[in-house]
């Protein structure tokens, strides 16, 4: 307990750490979110000792400027800040990465009060290693989820225990502006939860996920989230697309519908629209997340934002990603202390031929298998590959730098640099890789079959054809590819029957259609640095994972022969 009657007032003084001042800036990354703790402490405590720590001396210097503190109480790092004395209070305002590393450090130098910024952390495992480590030190732990003691807010919550929709509830809640779930949805994940005065039970995500950063950490562009809670009750959360800000965030029932519209909460029912206007409280909501801060440090009292109650929103967060990686829905208590969407952002890489990828190709009567050959390189091994018209011809100049070159074209005659060019590559040892429509080109070009082993006959009576069925690609037993899988089910696509044969070839994978049992991926015998994938007619074919992977696998078994001879 603090003692009131001080020799020294400094001795009771309560002091309050920012660590992380940052600075008044534009765009996603620039807020200052440690001038609202400072501001809130204040209101708290007006005569609270405030500190300041950020290794930006600009910053630092406009946080001492706004909050008048003297240089003696502004430091370039917790180090120093430590060295000097042990604060009363700490907030960790800093970016997410060290939200886990300081508030656990705060704790064990002895800071019995902890405001740290959402999202609490990083994965479900720092989630567990703050809240207990500041269990064992006696810590107080706070999350930044101070819309809790928001007025409109609590006022929303009283309308709904009164039953003023019903008893079954529909939240639905939407972040614009492109934000992401970690970043902003995370407050509204809690207000659920504290509306509710519930976990949920279960969720349901799904996500658009194009590799995205922001704050050092892994975010999706879009997201849709459901989320069942006890008693029948349920949640969506839209992030990333900008809506009506009219209606971002409302409670649907039986008895019709509450939404918050700045300080007000509106009624919509069968009587019409009611407004009720939220009373405003003393001070603002960082103001009272740090009052009940205080207040718990010095009677153990519970607090509304503590971490026992607010870090479920966090993991809210990591269960929805989870959900999306997977696409299955995700039970509560989170079953995975990682962050799953830098586990599906920083995937592995397979080992693949050095230099450029260069795909020789043309449209294939339209087909898409051209672009889809292109985005399945992309993004499944990391490479884009320069497209070069087949119809133009090939040139040595084009594959300067070159470390693999697939071919996806049907163009009936290869000039005479054209030949001369892949002879060189070839007899070179240097990994060809021909895709699907491949098999058909330059028909009057008996070296170019023999690379091939088996390629496609255009007329007469063994012409070959195409059926469109689904298939199941099943991987031979001396196939000796790096495949996590045996067999695949393609759907419907064109798979290739009566090639004839023009050399000797090692077969990797079969397709199996009604007609019949077919190769569907070989290596020439005589040149094992020539490969042969026949399946990927259709673009969207190419997002198939079993696609993807044994292409992967091909130029991986091609790029590894050597030349004969």
């Amino acid at each position: 307990m603090r003692q009131f009657w001080p020799v020294n007032p400094d001795d009771w003084m309560r002091t309050a750490a920012i660590l992380g001042c940052g600075k008044r800036s534009t765009g996603k990354e620039g807020w200052a979110i440690g001038h609202a703790h400072a501001t809130g402490y204040r209101e708290a405590d007006p005569s609270v000792r405030l500190l300041g720590v950020d290794p930006n001396p600009e910053n630092l210097e406009a946080f001492g400027g706004k909050f008048g503190l003297p240089k003696e109480d502004l430091f370039a790092s917790t180090d120093e800040l430590y060295a000097k004395l042990i604060p009363d209070t700490v907030s960790v305002c800093t970016w997410p990465p060290l939200h886990a590393p300081m508030v656990i450090e705060a704790s064990n130098r002895g800071v019995k009060g902890i405001l740290c910024e959402k999202p609490m952390a990083l994965n479900g495992l720092e989630i567990r290693q703050m809240i207990s480590t500041c269990r064992k030190n006696g810590t107080q732990l706070a999350i930044g989820h101070q819309r809790r003691h928001n007025p409109a807010f609590n006022l929303l919550k009283r309308l709904l225990d009164e039953g003023a929709v019903g008893d079954h509830w529909m939240l639905e809640a939407r972040v614009g502006d492109g934000w992401d779930m970690l970043s902003w949805t995370v407050h509204w994940f809690d207000m659920a939860n504290f509306l509710y005065d519930a976990t949920p039970l279960w969720l349901l995500a799904g996500m658009d996920h194009t590799g995205q950063r922001r704050y050092q950490h892994a975010v999706e562009d879009r997201s849709v989230v459901f989320v069942q809670y006890p008693g029948n009750k349920q949640a969506v959360f839209i992030t990333g697309p900008s809506g009506d800000p009219e209606s971002s965030f409302f409670v649907r029932g039986q008895r019709g519908l509450l939404a918050c519209r700045g300080n007000a909460v509106c009624h919509f029912g069968a009587e019409g629209m009611t407004q009720h206007e939220a009373p405003a409280g003393p001070i603002g909501e960082f103001g009272a997340a740090c009052r009940e801060l205080f207040a718990a440090m010095e009677s153990q009292a519970p607090m509304a934002c503590g971490a026992d109650r607010c870090a479920m929103a966090t993991e809210m967060a990591y269960a929805a990603q989870e959900s999306a990686r997977t696409m299955r829905r995700i039970e509560f208590p989170l079953p995975v202390e990682f962050a799953p969407l830098e586990v599906a952002q920083a995937r592995p890489s397979p080992r693949l031929p050095s230099g450029v990828f260069v795909l020789f190709a043309d449209d294939h009567f339209g087909s898409g298998g051209r672009e889809g050959i292109a985005e399945a390189l992309t993004e499944h091994a990391g490479r884009r590959p320069i497209l070069l018209a087949a119809d133009k011809g090939l040139c040595q100049s084009d594959l300067e730098g070159a470390g693999l070159l697939l071919l996806y074209h049907t163009q009936a005659n290869a000039d005479l640099t054209t030949r001369r060019t892949l002879e060189t590559w070839v007899e070179g040892g240097k990994p060809l890789v021909l895709i699907h429509a491949a098999l058909g080109a330059y028909p009057d070009w008996d070296r170019y079959k023999e690379w091939a082993g088996r390629h496609w006959v255009w007329d007469g009576p063994a012409k070959s054809a195409h059926p469109h069925q689904a298939s199941e690609l099943r991987v031979l037993s001396d196939a000796n590819l790096a495949l996590a899988w045996e067999t695949a089910w393609l759907p419907q696509d064109e798979v290739f029957i009566q090639l004839q044969q023009a050399a000797p070839c090692r077969d990797l994978l079969t397709a199996q259609i009604p007609e019949g049992t077919f190769p569907a991926a070989w290596i020439s015998r005589q040149r094992p640095n020539i490969g042969v994938w026949v399946p990927g007619h259709r673009r969207d074919l190419w997002r198939v994972p079993a696609m993807r992977e044994g292409l992967i696998a091909l130029i991986q078994a091609t790029a590894g022969a050597k030349a004969p001879g």
